[in-house]
């Protein structure tokens, strides 16, 4: 666990809502933070602790949240085609189990919370006890998609940065619950690999384009897939107007 003055806090006011953007500065330098992606997410986060954050997107009745995207395809049995197309050309991985997975399971445990089904506020244990989280809460934009949203989780895993988005709810529900969150958490995706790709990626001796992957999570498994997912699911028609 670090000390409190190790993670830098700053709030920003989006609509009706706050929402808390923390930065775990020490899990982030420890990661790495002088060249590749940790690098550009670094520089980003920086501007972002600095509040260098456009306000226009986040106002604009022209802009639309991720989180409202939804599939164009509106059966139970067109959903469940698309899932298993993806599954077959391994776009997604499905894993009952896997580290952020146990990781939430282990913070439900420690709050004596046995409905494993916990708000968003349980996020907040990643950022004080998960040494692969480096921030929460992380506002994201895109001016060219004209989308918004707020990322709940940015980790590094396996050598890639790793945009997680947390999904609470009953295990009869999960297929149901990830299928529909595809475009919102694959639109984060895809504006995280925007922003770190508008960094000086040559200075920090970084690849053209970033390397970011997605996670959906809850108590119960977790789906996996990379934010090139997004223009995928564009390019198909799968996401309703965008």
């Amino acid at each position: 666990m670090v000390e409190e003055d190790e993670i830098l806090y700053r709030e920003f006011r989006h609509g009706q809502v706050a929402y808390g953007f923390k930065w775990n500065v020490s899990n982030h330098r420890r990661l790495g933070h002088e060249t590749g992606d940790l690098a550009s997410l670094y520089a980003h986060l920086e501007t972002i602790h600095r509040n260098i954050v456009p306000e226009k997107p986040f106002v604009d009745p022209l802009y639309t949240r991720a989180s409202r995207l939804k599939l164009s395809m509106r059966s139970r049995k067109e959903k469940t085609y698309l899932r298993r197309k993806l599954e077959k050309s391994k776009s997604i991985t499905t894993c009952p189990t896997d580290d952020i997975v146990e990781k939430v399971r282990e913070y439900h445990r420690a709050r004596n919370d046995t409905t494993y089904q916990a708000d968003h506020a349980i996020l907040k244990e990643f950022i004080k006890n998960d040494p692969a989280t480096i921030a929460i809460e992380v506002p994201v934009w895109s001016d060219s998609y004209r989308l918004t949203g707020h990322v709940d989780v940015i980790r590094f895993v396996d050598g890639h940065i790793q945009v997680c988005d947390y999904k609470p709810g009953s295990l009869e529900t999960v297929t149901r619950r990830f299928i529909d969150a595809l475009p919102q958490v694959a639109a984060y995706g895809e504006m995280v690999t925007l922003h770190l790709s508008h960094t000086l990626r040559s200075a920090l001796e970084a690849p053209l384009l970033p390397e970011v992957k997605c996670c959906i999570f809850d108590t119960h498994a977790s789906w996996h897939f990379d934010a090139k997912l997004f223009v995928q699911l564009s390019v198909m028609g799968a996401i309703a107007d965008i």
